[in-house]
């Protein structure tokens, strides 16, 4: 527990250093597999919980979990997780880069999970001071980006973080028309959505 909270303030201080250790380590495929099942499976935990303490969180943009069909909510992060490695990996690529899909899926694993232990600080903040919860979790999104560019960058060799930028901006859209593909195709209902969105 204490080498995840070191590496984790590792992370947000030096992400480029984070990144370069976990590409190092040249994880198992099975390993990164389980990792990405355990942060999906976390997320869905976090936000349930969450849904049953503080109702009104589910107006919150990053509730992203439906409590009527938590399977297919976790089966859709899965899919737009390994959608937006694939895209990161491709892109990256298609600007020089020299990435491979598995490490870079690696990378967002522990992305995710850093994720979760922000956004369950930020729901603190949020729930003992109101007023500051909508600047925490701009703070924590802009955080969150600056880490994802330091991996990007990394996984890919690049030079600039305006090119990860780049990347991840070509990713970001490329995953918005997929989602509204995926949303299309098993129905807004079914995933907790209104009907006309």
């Amino acid at each position: 527990m204490r080498f995840l909270w070191s590496f984790m303030i590792l992370t947000l201080r030096q992400p480029g250093v984070a990144a370069r250790s976990i590409l190092l380590r040249q994880w198992p495929n099975e390993a990164i597999w389980t990792g990405l099942f355990l942060a999906v499976v976390l997320n869905a935990l976090f936000f349930g919980v969450l849904g049953l303490i503080a109702p009104s969180s589910s107006e919150l943009p990053i509730f992203d979990m439906s409590p009527d069909s938590p399977g297919l909510s976790m089966m859709v992060s899965a899919i737009r997780s390994v959608v937006f490695a694939t895209m990161l990996t491709f892109g990256g690529r298609w600007l020089g880069g020299t990435g491979q899909f598995m490490p870079i899926l690696a990378l967002l694993v522990w992305d995710q999970l850093l994720q979760l232990a922000l956004m369950g600080l930020g729901i603190v903040v949020l729930l003992v001071l109101p007023p500051l919860g909508s600047m925490t979790f701009l703070l924590i999104g802009l955080v969150l980006l600056f880490v994802l560019l330091n991996f990007v960058n990394e996984a890919h060799g690049f030079a600039s973080l305006w090119r990860s930028f780049a990347v991840v901006l070509m990713a970001s859209i490329v995953m918005f028309f997929a989602m509204i593909f995926i949303v299309g195709l098993l129905g807004p209902a079914n995933l907790g959505l209104l009907e006309n969105v």
